[in-house]
């Protein structure tokens, strides 16, 4: 990597459809971060609506597949495309507010043991949530001023978790270099997030939240709905405990025979015991 792109960070955001949503993302990210950024977008055979919208983005970087290759694969030709130093991927329907993106990339700046950092949001799982009123969660207006306050009330706060989620997360190039992409077996989503994670923290990176940042998040946008998102989920779960547990107890239970009879006893010389 050239040393003129140590600082920038590269977007990537794969995309399936939901043309409103991905609009709202790109201009959030214009207003918010101008000139900051790369943009890399990944098209998943989405529906012409979606395709007129991305043949109007002219600042970025394309990648068109004939099919829908799963979130996945499309993350990881994003990666391999990708210049920065820092590497965003975002889901088309998150939302950023005045610096946001560079709020992760200060998190990741202030600990050089940090292998990825991610931001706080209004709809996921775990310790990213933030619970909004309901009134406030659908006032763009109101949900710029919070962020804003989030960002005065939190300068440079950040907090250690043990996983991130992936509708939004920057990583230090050195971490995507030290563990590699992502674990295409997870197809159309769901557990390949938790599954980086995992590897992230196996090679020794530390996984951080910015206490700052705050975007909004639409969740499941490219996904048929509900069901399907939640077929993926399970399917994909069992993927991921048979990676990290089946696998791992298949490994014990094929030990060398040999290794599992009792040891030796040892004879005890004369005077050597206790009284």
């Amino acid at each position: 990597m050239s040393d003129k792109y140590k600082g920038m960070i590269s977007v990537v955001i794969p995309v399936h459809n939901a043309p409103r949503e991905l609009d709202a993302c790109v201009r959030s990210l214009e207003l918010t971060a101008r000139g900051a950024y790369e943009l890399i977008l990944v098209d998943n055979a989405s529906d012409p609506p979606t395709r007129r919208l991305l043949s109007g983005i002219k600042a970025a970087v394309k990648i068109r597949n004939k099919t829908n290759l799963g979130f996945a694969k499309a993350v990881n030709q994003g990666l391999r495309a990708a210049r920065g130093g820092y590497l965003a991927v975002v889901n088309s329907d998150v939302a950023f507010y005045a610096g946001g993106l560079q709020g992760l990339a200060a998190c990741l700046a202030a600990d050089p043991s940090t292998g990825a950092c991610g931001p706080l949001t209004n709809r996921t799982v775990g310790f990213q949530r933030v619970v909004l009123d309901p009134k406030l969660e659908k006032d763009s207006s109101s949900l710029g001023f919070f962020a804003q306050a989030m960002r005065l009330k939190f300068p440079g706060e950040y907090f250690d978790v043990h996983r991130l989620v992936g509708f939004c997360f920057m990583l230090r190039r050195a971490a995507f270099e030290s563990v590699g992409l992502l674990d295409e077996r997870f197809g159309t989503g769901c557990f390949e997030d938790f599954d980086y994670c995992l590897r992230l923290r196996q090679a020794g990176w530390k996984l951080k939240v910015a206490k700052e940042v705050f975007v909004w998040h639409r969740d499941h946008s490219s996904f048929s709905g509900r069901e399907h998102f939640h077929s993926w989920a399970v399917k994909n779960r069992e993927i991921f405990v048979d990676k990290w547990c089946r696998k791992a107890l298949e490994f014990l239970d094929e030990l060398d025979p040999c290794l599992e009879t009792a040891p030796p006893k040892l004879s005890r010389k004369r005077g050597s015991g206790r009284r």
